[in-house]
């Protein structure tokens, strides 16, 4: 997916917080929203993650822009994956996402 700069901006902006932070992730097969995320300081974008059903079962974090009800809204804006044996730190998937910024 192709970001325009200003979201680009946006993405790296609430990157930029989320490093200062210990997210908690939730790897459910369904997208669901990553604990300590802080909504409201994020630009109106709300971090996700997920791990797939079936094999390989890769552990997917994205960047969500979130509604007035501050829910994910698919699809995420970026996203990023890691082997299922991988529980990524806050510090790898910034890291891993600002890759997925920069190469949108």
């Amino acid at each position: 997916m192709t970001l325009s700069n200003a979201d680009k901006k946006r993405c790296l902006a609430a990157l930029d917080i989320l490093e200062t932070k210990t997210l908690h992730f939730d790897w459910s097969a369904n997208w669901a929203s990553i604990h300590d995320g802080n909504t409201s300081q994020l630009g109106g974008l709300k971090p996700g993650s997920r791990e797939d059903s079936a094999p390989p079962k890769l552990r997917w974090v994205g960047l969500f822009n979130s509604g007035s009800n501050k829910r994910l809204q698919p699809p995420p804006l970026v996203q990023a994956s890691f082997p299922a044996e991988t529980v990524p730190t806050t510090a790898e998937v910034v890291e891993a996402l600002r890759a997925a910024v920069h190469a949108a």
